[in-house]
């Protein structure tokens, strides 16, 4: 065989070689992807249903007053079902004024929300028949809904710092004579009597009398730690997994890291390389950024609230509520909450539990202190100066315990206080019954 023959012939075998190789490489990299971007969309934390801005901004408590005293609903499902009426509504003759002391109507119904509200988000969740409305920066906590004699409805929005308003009006007959309905129906079981506490700042209503509710111990179904690491990783395959003995903690890591609690049941994501955009979020976008995310993988593992919300930031934080009422923990991580941040269009970080409430397993009943007994404490106090009270609610304190398996939720007073929620020491409860 000449050299020449014998070079082409080398030539040939090495291009075919080179062609199978590359053929090859490409046909065998799926294997790699297919722990990235493309599978997330297949993992489900167990969501029942997706959530929209309507289910989960959420007003705290709905307040009557007629002729001074005080109603709101004896069962949490009516203040639901009255907010839902309120999406039917279109508001009208929208305008925004500088805010001057109030007088409150002898018939009234104040809306409180858990957390500040900017206008701009009210606005994208309600009809107004306005279109290009300019809706203020402001934010609301509060609005007030008064009545007329031509059977329209008043609806006044007093800013958070109390300098500014916005009112609107209801027109609709029908809407009319459903709020006027229940306004003249607060003597009825639907409604109990309420005691306002005035700390200075702002009034305060919580529920008359001793409240009796059920302590729940609750099975639960756990998220593999696993499924939020091929979520919140863009390779999962270059993941490194690290558990250290003396703590118990577990770690995923590349350039971002998940942190796992001791017990496995909450989790704390974050990713320190997110880039800065020229086009920061608005508080619709923000929102809307963070229900899509949640929804993508059915995260929404349970009732979860919007009750924290800050544009400036670009947090969120949504609390569990169980029949109605909020769900409080403190571990590290909450074990109550999701809670995320946003830079521009990028997750940076991310805590929840990593747990799904499946059955009720026993239940005690516990009543509580009144609501007059915890008032009079809390000004008494010395632990306690009036004008750091920001709110007072009835909720679940959460418990794990390890030996039933078991999530414990038991009732308690729960105060708002210098922006963080506690149980008061001396709000003690008794326990009776059982089964």
């Amino acid at each position: 065989m000449k050299w020449e023959t014998a070079k082409t012939f080398i030539l040939i075998i090495l291009i075919g070689t080179s062609l199978v190789l590359t053929f090859g490489m490409r046909n065998y990299q799926p294997d790699v992807t297919n722990l990235s971007d493309e599978s997330i969309g297949e993992i489900n934390l167990g969501g029942t249903r997706d959530e929209s801005k309507r289910t989960i901004v959420r007003p705290s408590e709905i307040i009557f007053k007629s002729h001074g005293n005080f109603f709101g609903f004896a069962k949490p499902k009516g203040r639901e079902q009255m907010y839902e009426q309120m999406y039917s509504w279109t508001f009208t003759n929208f305008a925004t004024q500088i805010a001057s002391e109030r007088n409150p109507d002898n018939h009234e119904i104040e809306v409180i929300f858990p957390d500040a509200i900017p206008l701009e988000l009210f606005g994208s969740i309600m009809s107004f028949n306005e279109e290009d409305i300019f809706f203020p920066e402001w934010s609301f906590k509060r609005l007030f809904i008064t009545f007329t004699d031509t059977k329209s409805m008043d609806i006044e929005f007093i800013s958070t710092s109390g300098n500014e308003k916005a009112t609107a009006t209801v027109n609709n007959p029908t809407d009319y004579e459903q709020m006027w309905t229940m306004m003249t129906s607060l003597e009825t079981d639907r409604f109990v009597d309420y005691t306002v506490m005035n700390t200075g700042r702002e009034n305060i209503y919580i529920p008359s009398g001793e409240m009796e509710l059920k302590k729940e111990a609750i099975s639960f179904e756990m998220i593999d730690p696993s499924d939020m690491r091929d979520i919140l990783f863009p390779n999962p395959a270059v993941v490194m997994e690290s558990t250290i003995a003396t703590s118990g903690l577990t770690y995923f890591t590349d350039s971002r890291q998940i942190r796992m609690g001791a017990n496995n049941l909450g989790m704390e994501y974050v990713n320190p390389f997110t880039e800065n955009s020229d086009r920061p979020l608005t508080v619709v976008s923000l929102l809307d950024s963070s229900i899509s995310n949640l929804n993508e993988n059915g995260s929404w593992t349970g009732d979860f609230k919007l009750t924290d919300l800050n544009v400036y930031q670009n947090f969120v934080r949504y609390r569990l509520h169980y029949g109605g009422y909020p769900v409080f923990n403190s571990a590290n991580p909450d074990l109550s909450v999701i809670e995320q941040k946003w830079n521009s269009q990028q997750l940076e970080e991310y805590r929840r539990p990593l747990f799904r409430l499946i059955n009720s397993l026993q239940h005690s009943d516990v009543n509580l202190i009144s609501a007059e007994s915890l008032i009079t404490k809390l000004k008494n106090h010395q632990s306690y100066t009036l004008d750091k009270i920001q709110d007072i609610r009835i909720g679940y304190r959460l418990n794990v315990n390890s030996e039933k398996n078991a999530i414990e939720l038991e009732p308690a007073w729960h105060v708002k206080y210098d922006g963080n929620w506690r149980v008061p020491l001396f709000s003690e409860m008794s326990q009776r019954g059982g089964d």
